[in-house]
């Protein structure tokens, strides 16, 4: 079956799938670093694909380096300070006010949050701004803290694992001699 052919018979995703395979199999580092680059959820498929290609650890790596720490950090900075500057904010605030029945009432609410997250982000040095405690904040921050001391104790145990596990080798060693 020829490529053209497939492509008639795939749908999106498996188009999506095929096209960053041959992306990937015939550009190589290039082909990396447009994947990378651009906020797509094929990324893995491209590192899957690199894997199963056998491209070089440090091919990937740089690739994936320059495209997500440089060119796509670049464009997601670029988006944000052009969707959140004053007057798209406002614009956004005026269409909201706009919805039929439930806008003007979800117009005060957003321009009160808007406001306070503002007032979060501007504060001056030295200064506190006081934040409401949020209960989803509380618990999702539990859990890290949570996940990060398994982390460690995980890394404890493996340590001492090896450790036990070099020690009775050497045990073994000297009892056979």
């Amino acid at each position: 079956m020829t490529l053209l052919a497939l492509f008639t018979v795939f749908g999106f995703m498996e188009k999506s799938k095929l096209a960053v395979h041959n992306l990937v199999q015939k550009v190589g580092f290039f082909g990396i670093l447009a994947c990378a680059s651009i906020p797509n959820p094929l990324f893995d498929l491209a590192g899957i694909t690199c894997g199963h290609f056998l491209i070089p650890f440090w091919t990937f790596f740089g690739a994936t380096l320059i495209g997500k720490a440089v060119i796509k950090m670049h464009i997601q900075k670029l988006f944000i300070i052009f969707m959140f500057s004053a007057h798209h904010v406002e614009t956004i605030v005026k269409f909201i006010g706009k919805i039929p029945s439930i806008g003007i009432s979800l117009q005060t609410p957003f321009k009160e949050y808007l406001e306070v997250q503002k007032k979060k982000l501007h504060h001056k040095p030295g200064t506190h701004v006081k934040s409401d405690s949020n209960l989803l904040g509380w618990i999702f921050e539990k859990v890290i803290i949570v996940m990060v001391v398994y982390f460690v104790l995980s890394i404890i145990n493996s340590t001492a694992q090896s450790y036990h596990k070099r020690l009775c080798k050497e045990k073994h060693k000297k009892s056979q001699s």
